[in-house]
C-alpha cells in the first residue's frame, strides 16, 4: 500500500530533522567552538603583544606564532572525535554543516596560498593585510549558513560579528594605517562569535537534558 505524505506531515519531518540537528550542535559542538575561540583569540593577542614589545629585528617575525595552530588542530580533532562518539542520531543537516566547515578549510588554504604567492612574486607584502578580513568573511558565511539551517540565532549573531570585524579591519588600515589592530579585532570576534555562543549552547543543552 503506497503511503503519501501530506504537506503537514512533510513539514513535521523537516522540523524534527532541524530540531535534531540543533540539539546535536548544542550538545556536541559547544566545547569545540569554545576551544577554537580561545586558541585563536589568545594567539591573535599574543601576536599583537609580540609586535609591540619585541625589538624591531624580531617583531617582524612575530607572525610565526600562528604555527601554534598546527598542534592545536590535533587537540581540536581529538575533541571532535570524542564528541562524535557521544553524538545523537546524525541527520542530513549535520552532514551539511560538516561539509560547510570542510569547504571553509579548503577555502582558507587556497586564500593563504594565493595571498602568499602575490607577496613573494610581486614583493607586495601589503596583500597580507587581506588574510584576517578574508578569513573572517568566510567564517561569517559558514556561521550564517548554520544559522539558517539550524534556525539558531547565536550563529546568526556570530556571522554579524565576523562580517563587522572584517569591515573594521579594512577601516583601521585605510583610516589609521594600523594593520596590527587586525589581531585585536580578530580576538574580539572570536569571543563574540565563538566563545560566547559556545557557552550559550552549553547552557541551552543543560536545560534540554
Amino acid at each position: 500500500m503506497e503511503t503519501k505524505f501530506t504537506e503537514q506531515q512533510s513539514l513535521e519531518v523537516i522540523t524534527e530533522m532541524i530540531n535534531r540537528a540543533r540539539n546535536n550542535v548544542q550538545k556536541n559542538s559547544a566545547n569545540n567552538m569554545i576551544y577554537s575561540g580561545f586558541i585563536v583569540a589568545l594567539i591573535a593577542v599574543a601576536n599583537f603583544i609580540l609586535m609591540h614589545f619585541l625589538p624591531d629585528a624580531y617583531g617582524r617575525y612575530s607572525f610565526h606564532i600562528w604555527w601554534l595552530i598546527v598542534p592545536s588542530t590535533f587537540v581540536d580533532r581529538y575533541i571532535k572525535r570524542k564528541l562524535d562518539r557521544s553524538a545523537m542520531v546524525k541527520t542530513q543537516i549535520d552532514s551539511i554543516i560538516t561539509q560547510l566547515w570542510r569547504g571553509f578549510s579548503i577555502s582558507v588554504v587556497i586564500l593563504l596560498l594565493s595571498i602568499f604567492a602575490i607577496c613573494f612574486s610581486f614583493h607586495a607584502w601589503i596583500a597580507s593585510l587581506l588574510i584576517t578580513p578574508g578569513i573572517m568573511i568566510m567564517v561569517a558565511l559558514v556561521e550564517f549558513g548554520m544559522a539558517k539551517v539550524c534556525r539558531y540565532k547565536p550563529f546568526f549573531w556570530g556571522a554579524i560579528a565576523f562580517w563587522t570585524g572584517s569591515l573594521l579591519c579594512l577601516l583601521t588600515y585605510s583610516l589609521l594605517n594600523r594593520g596590527d589592530l587586525h589581531f585585536l579585532i580578530l580576538a574580539a570576534c572570536m569571543i563574540i562569535g565563538f566563545i560566547i555562543p559556545g557557552y550559550q549552547l552549553n547552557k541551552s543543552a543543560e536545560k534540554n537534558v
